[in-house]
């Protein structure tokens, strides 16, 4: 199993943990829209994030999983803000690789438009195509909430040492977040 753990402190909040696993195997199937879809021989992963965030709070988060032009299984993890770095990772196979923190460029007020999704020292260089999104806002007075989560298609490359890895159509989801609590 392909996992990535992170202890972060909070600041005046505490202390956190983090754990993200990626190109999990998957097996059984989806019913959608009345059809059964087989998942069987999909990628899976999972996001884990515990502790009180800071009273202000504010992330880019990319994730993805897919396979390379050439056939590895991959998976990443970037985040710009929040917890940085330390939560940066890129799977490839039945490899971990640690990479630096995401640089994220998108139109807040148009995004279902592109957005390019770089890691700090260019090991992760994609572009994103959103298909649809989930946002939610809220604005309770002292506790605030901008949520968006664009589900699409990354396509771009991955360098892991002298390789550069080619994706296309890799599923997955960027968010854009900022809350005040």
């Amino acid at each position: 199993m392909l996992m990535l753990a992170h202890i972060y402190s909070n600041g005046d909040a505490g202390v956190g943990v983090t754990e993200k696993r990626a190109c999990l195997a998957v097996r059984g199937a989806a019913l959608v829209d009345g059809h059964r879809v087989s998942l069987d021989g999909a990628l899976g992963g999972l996001d884990f994030t515990h502790g009180l965030l800071p009273h202000r709070t504010q992330w880019n988060w990319a994730f993805g999983l897919g396979r390379t032009r050439t056939g590895e299984r991959v998976g990443f993890n970037l985040v710009e803000g929040f917890v940085g770095e330390g939560e940066c990772a890129l799977w490839v196979d039945d490899r971990t690789v640690p990479i630096s923190e995401g640089r994220f460029t998108f139109d807040r007020a148009a995004r279902l438009g592109p957005w390019r999704v770089r890691s700090a020292d260019g090991e992760v260089d994609l572009e994103f195509e959103p298909g649809a999104e989930h946002t939610e806002t809220r604005n309770l007075g002292l506790v605030r909430s901008r949520f968006a989560q664009p589900l699409g298609t990354f396509r771009g490359t991955l360098r892991v040492g002298d390789r550069t890895l080619e994706l296309d159509r890799c599923l997955g989801v960027v968010e854009d977040q900022d809350v005040v609590w």
